[in-house]
Formats: structure tokens, C-alpha cells, sequence
């Protein structure tokens, strides 16, 4: 922020000090800086419309130029109670002229007449998201039809994200519109997300299965696609990998986490002679963790698919790429200590591997963190409902005992490991390979005192080392402060009486 507007900013904050005697340029950078700081917390718009009730001057300056305060509009999850009423109310306004990202999730109250409204007055829009509306079949033939109209409209859309659940339209119809709407936009596309974190119903997973040919076919006419999000989609799913991989090169984040449901899926098709040019070479970000349901009793786990060879048919081209890896559940994968690498996943920074072989065997821990994966920030042994009972101290031995550069790791989760006290004191030690360790997650760690475990629930995953040290450090000190003897144990102040 220059002078001025540090000045103006000091003369708005005082009692007597009127907003109305500051330019209106240095409002308008105050204000500008006000929507860029919410637009990294997400909410840039709602920042914009707040600043617009707190004097005259705001909102003149606010409403005098739409484009440069409401480029990113997230009225996600009911913010302000969006109705088709309001979204035509800006609209008319000129509010969505220059918005490049509109954020419509969860918001119920939404009908056709705002499809209609975007349809007609988002010409510079980006990116869209829309779920929880009461959206029908014929709004969504209309949107797509708005790429065709003159002068065309949505024609820069390269990322759209879409909730299947609609309760205006079956799961079946809710796939074919997505297929279509992703077919209209094939050309400038580079985002498709339709997975979501809760799980979908077992009639929307049968509809995007029936629907899974169609879908993917329209998928591999985005020849510009980088990102694709199929969290929770579908029951017993055949993955067209290889077809993927020929028409989408530019891919750079696929997740399939809980993909396919209970049964997991299967990669289809056929390998072509030719797959070292055409398998995925810039993948950033894979994700293959199985589906996991919470039960009165516990957690379910699906079955998973995924072995070495089929990882191996990802990773083949990306293997020096990829920087987040999940393959939580995997069982059929190796623990990896024997294979030999031609390449290294040396930009891996977040590998999740609970549940698996990988997370089973203390050697092939020791193996990921001193020599697989050099640039590991994030190591997640255990999760929700898979604990790392296998770990042991056997793991960080002979890491803490051999000389070798500071390791980067930041985050750790080993809930339910049999880590002794000894040796998380070694691993938090100041002087200990791990100084950049930032959280630690040791939930259900019966082999600590309970004072630890009570520090990770409450603070993981914000930074919890330095209490964890604190508290560990007390407990040497008062172990210092006893002198054993042959009839009793007695602290020292008792024997200096």
C-alpha cells in the first residue's frame, strides 16, 4: 500500500476524519487491496459487497466500476441468501459483466431463472460452479445453448463444477446434461469436477456408471483438460486410462478417491505400442484412496483395484513429476523396497499411504522418508479409522542414528503407532534430522503418556511440536530429579532432608 493510502486509511480510522474529503483514487486502492486480501480467503465478492454499506463513498466507488471488484463472486453455501430475484437484480446492474469465477454451491433457493441470468449477462465468466439448485433439464439445454448464440456467451469457460444431485432432474438426466454441457465447451475446457467429498447415493452412483461411456467420451474431447475430479463417482467403473491419456496430455491432477464405490474400478481398454509418448507426462496430483463409509459400528473400507502395475501405468511418464500422491487402502500394492527405480519421485511433497503395505513395515517407512522420496512434506501413516498399528520405533532408528542433511518433512500422522516416548523425543529434538517437523498427529498412541495424545487431538493439525517438546521435556526434567535406591525409589529434595 503506497503513502497516500496509508494516510487515508489512518484519517478514516479517526473520529473526526470524514471519508468523503479523500480522492477517490486512493479509495479505490484501499478498496482493491480490501478485495484481493478476501480474494485469497475466498470470498473477494462478499468482501466487495460488505465494503458498499459502510459509507457513501464505498459504494460509489464500488458501483462506479463492477469489474474490478467482482471479478471472483462466491456466493457458495447460501452466503446472503442468494435468490434468482437478487442474481437478475445484479445482473441488471452490471455486477456480472466482468466476473471471471461464479461460485453457486449450496445454493438451494436457485431456480431456472438463473441459469437464464448467467446465461445471458456472464460474458467474461471462467469458471462456474452450481449445485443444491433446483435446476431443470431445459435451463441446462439453454446454457449450453448460450455458447452458440450472437454474441456468443460463456465462450472463455474453462472450469465447471457440477453436483449431480438435482431435484429437478433424475441422476440419469443429470449425466446427460453434464455430458452435453461438457461437449458444447470441449474446445476451452480445462477443468471438469463432478465428485464432492460426501458420498453420493447408491442412484446417482448407478446413473454415472450407466452413464460412464457417454461421459468419457465427451471427457476426451477436451483436448485442453488439466484437471479432473471424479471423488465418489460411480459403482463398479471401467477407466478408460489409455484413451485418457491419448486425448487429454496436458493432465495434470486426477482424483479417484472413492471412485467406483464398494466394488473400486478397473482400467480398460488397450495398451498401444507407442504408450511411452502417450502416457501422462506433467501429472501433478494423483489420488486412488478406496471409499470409506462411517458405520455405527466403525468404518467400512471398499475394495481396491490398484496394484503396482496399474500405479505403475500412471506414474509411468509423470514418476518426476508428481507431488501429491493418495493410494490410502490400496492393499494390493508392494511395500516398494525391492524395486528399482530408474527415476525418483523427487518433487513428491504429500504422500498418503494408511492401509496399505507401504504404512505396514517399519523398513519400508525408513525407506520412503531417507531414500524414495527426498522432498516429503507430508507423510500420512494412518487416518480416520485406519491406524498405523505396525509402525514402531524401528521406523525412525536408523534415520535419527545416521548422519544426513535436515529432511523436509513438516507434517506426520501416525495415529495408533506403537512410537515409545524415547523416541518422539529424538524425532522433536531441536538438533534431530526432522527440524522442520511442524505437526504430528499421534491420536490412540497407547505406548505414550496420555497428556500427548490429548495434545494431538486438540491441536492437529495446527503446529503442536513445540508443546509436544515442552511436555516431554518436563518428563526428563522430573525423571533427572529421582535417585534410585535399593529399599525405594525417593526424590531428591526428600533425601537432602
Amino acid at each position: 500500500m503506497s503513502p497516500t493510502a496509508r494516510a487515508a486509511v489512518t484519517a478514516a480510522s479517526s473520529t473526526t476524519a470524514s471519508l468523503e474529503a479523500v480522492s477517490d483514487d486512493v479509495l479505490r486502492e484501499i478498496l482493491i487491496l480490501a478485495v484481493r486480501n478476501g480474494k485469497e480467503g475466498g470470498r473477494g465478492a462478499s468482501v466487495a459487497a460488505a465494503l458498499t454499506c459502510v459509507s457513501r463513498s464505498f459504494r460509489r466507488i464500488v458501483e462506479g466500476s463492477y469489474e474490478e471488484f467482482y471479478e471472483r463472486v462466491d456466493l457458495s453455501h447460501g452466503f446472503c441468501a442468494p435468490t434468482d430475484a437478487r442474481i437478475r437484480a445484479w445482473a441488471k446492474r452490471g455486477v456480472f459483466k466482468g466476473t471471471k469465477e461464479l461460485n453457486l454451491a449450496g445454493c438451494h433457493k436457485l431456480t431456472d431463472a438463473t441459469l437464464k441470468t448467467i446465461g445471458t449477462s456472464c460474458e467474461a465468466l471462467e469458471c462456474l460452479t452450481l449445485s443444491g439448485g433446483s435446476f431443470t433439464k431445459d435451463a441446462f439445454g439453454m446454457l449450453c445453448g448460450s455458447a452458440l448464440s450472437e454474441p456468443p456467451v460463456l465462450r472463455k469457460l474453462r472450469s465447471f463444477t457440477f453436483d449431480i444431485t438435482t431435484p429437478k432432474m433424475t441422476p440419469k438426466q443429470a449425466m446427460g446434461e453434464i455430458s452435453r454441457f461438457i461437449h458444447e465447451y470441449r474446445d476451452t475446457l480445462e477443468e471438469i469436477r463432478i465428485g464432492r467429498e460426501a458420498p453420493y447415493s447408491p442412484a446417482e452412483r448407478r446413473a454415472f456408471s450407466q452413464g460412464a461411456g457417454s461421459f468419457f467420451e465427451r471427457v476426451t474431447e477436451c483436448t485442453q483438460l488439466r484437471k479432473l475430479d471424479l471423488t465418489n463417482c460411480g459403482e463398479d467403473v471401467r477407466f478408460p486410462l489409455f484413451d485418457l491419456q491419448r486425448s487429454c496430455p496436458l493432465l495434470e491432477e486426477l482424483k479417484l478417491n472413492g471412485f467406483g464405490g464398494d466394488a473400486g474400478w478397473h482400467v480398460s481398454g488397450r495398451m498401444e505400442e507407442d504408450f511411452d509418448e502417450t502416457c501422462f507426462q506433467s501429472l501433478r496430483v494423483l489420488e486412488v484412496a478406496v471409499s470409506m463409509e462411517t458405520t455405527s459400528i466403525g468404518h467400512r473400507y471398499g475394495n481396491s483395484n490398484v496394484n503396482d502395475e496399474t500405479l505403475l501405468l500412471f506414474l509411468y511418464g509423470s514418476i518426476e513429476t508428481i507431488e501429491t500422491l493418495d493410494i490410502t487402502g490400496c492393499t494390493q500394492l508392494g511395500d516398494w523396497r525391492n524395486v528399482v527405480w530408474d527415476r525418483l519421485p523427487l518433487a513428491l511433497r504429500t504422500f498418503k499411504c494408511a492401509r496399505t503395505r507401504l504404512s505396514s513395515d517399519d523398513a519400508a517407512v525408513s525407506h520412503i522418508l531417507s531414500q524414495l522420496c527426498p522432498s516429503l512434506e507430508v507423510l500420512e501413516l494412518g487416518c480416520v479409522g485406519a491406524n498405523a498399528t505396525s509402525v514402531t520405533d524401528a521406523a525412525f532408528t536408523e534415520i535419527l542414528h545416521l548422519d544426513g542433511p535436515t529432511l523436509p518433512l513438516r507434517v506426520l500422522r501416525a495415529p495408533g503407532s506403537a512410537l515409545t516416548a524415547e523416541t518422539l523425543r529424538a524425532i522433536v529434538a531441536p538438533e534431530s534430522r526432522f527440524k522442520n517437523l511442524h505437526a504430528i498427529d499421534l491420536a490412540a498412541c497407547r505406548s505414550l503418556p496420555r497428556e500427548i495424545r490429548r495434545i494431538s487431538l486438540d491441536t492437529f493439525p495446527l503446529e503442536n511440536i513445540r508443546a509436544v517438546r515442552a511436555f516431554l521435556g518436563s518428563q526428563s526434567s522430573e525423571h533427572d530429579g529421582i535417585v534410585v535406591r535399593d529399599d525405594a525409589p525417593t526424590s531428591a529434595r526428600k533425601r537432602r532432608r
